[in-house]
């Protein structure tokens, strides 16, 4: 019961479900303290955390995944080495908060103690090879915000390495979405549009809703900052239809409030907005 209601959860938070999937992981996390099943206890919790960032609910996001790198490294105390994984994904989270309210300074100590653990040979291999993708990305977009675009790149590269020889869809939408931004830093706009088109051919078949309104996002922006106001447009507008039709999506008022207010959905509005 805890196993399928935990993928279950992931699949619908991938898909945009995101009233089903709370649903899914608050029961799966009741059952897991009910039943005392320290394994996935900090699995819901990591897990929640990220739901919660992708509605835009940083605070809640924070507060969940302190808690499951707490649960997780009292396990870790206690001997169970593959609390390693739920420990390296709830900091991932706690890192990527950091980077979208621009704490740099914090997400750099956050990610460089993840990529000490992904070192260490005395972690775990559980699961390492997954959050490893996941922790270059973060770096890679860390540094991309800190204006190194040399050693962005390098990490990007890392990353989509990774998950090209893992299948790694969610992945390798980020890794060359990624590249494609950091081309645009560089001013180099065929590499970056031709990243970009992989992005959104990936983003595309893999239906992931955040993947693809953020690759249109990245687009438009490539277009604007080349000149190309109409191609931008169209870009900004399909971004926005994808974001509409999340929020479409929701049943409950509360998720719904907190994606509305997320700083880059509302940058989709205003831009898709433009005629």
């Amino acid at each position: 019961m805890l196993e399928g209601l935990f993928m279950s959860a992931i699949n619908l938070t991938g898909k945009g479900d995101y009233d089903g999937a709370l649903a899914m992981l608050e029961e799966g996390l009741a059952l897991a303290e009910k039943v005392g099943d320290e394994n996935y206890t900090p699995r819901y919790l990591n897990s929640l955390g990220w739901l919660y960032i992708e509605c835009g609910d940083l605070d809640r996001a924070r507060e969940l995944n302190r808690r499951g790198s707490e649960v997780a490294r009292t396990r870790r105390d206690q001997g169970a080495r593959d609390a390693d994984e739920s420990i390296a994904n709830a900091e991932l989270n706690l890192g990527d908060i950091c980077i979208i309210t621009g704490d740099l300074p914090l997400a750099r100590e956050i990610l460089d103690g993840v990529h000490g653990q992904v070192k260490n040979p005395a972690t775990s291999e559980w699961m390492r090879w997954r959050y490893s993708i996941h922790l270059f990305a973060s770096l890679a977009e860390l540094e991309l915000a800190r204006g190194d675009l040399a050693k962005a790149r390098e990490l990007a590269d890392h990353c989509l390495e990774l998950a090209t020889r893992t299948n790694s869809r969610k992945y390798l939408v980020k890794a060359w979405r990624l590249k494609g931004e950091i081309a645009l830093a560089r001013r180099q706009w065929d590499e970056g549009e031709a990243a970009l088109r992989q992005a959104m051919h990936i983003a595309r078949a893999i239906a992931s809703p955040t993947q693809l309104w953020k690759t249109h996002l990245a687009v438009g922006r490539l277009h604007s900052e080349a000149k190309r106001p109409d191609l931008a447009r169209l870009a900004y507008q399909a971004a926005r239809a994808v974001v509409e039709q999340v929020r479409a999506g929701f049943r409950s008022p509360e998720l719904r409030f907190s994606f509305e207010r997320t700083p880059l959905v509302q940058r989709v509005y205003d831009l898709g907005a433009l005629e």
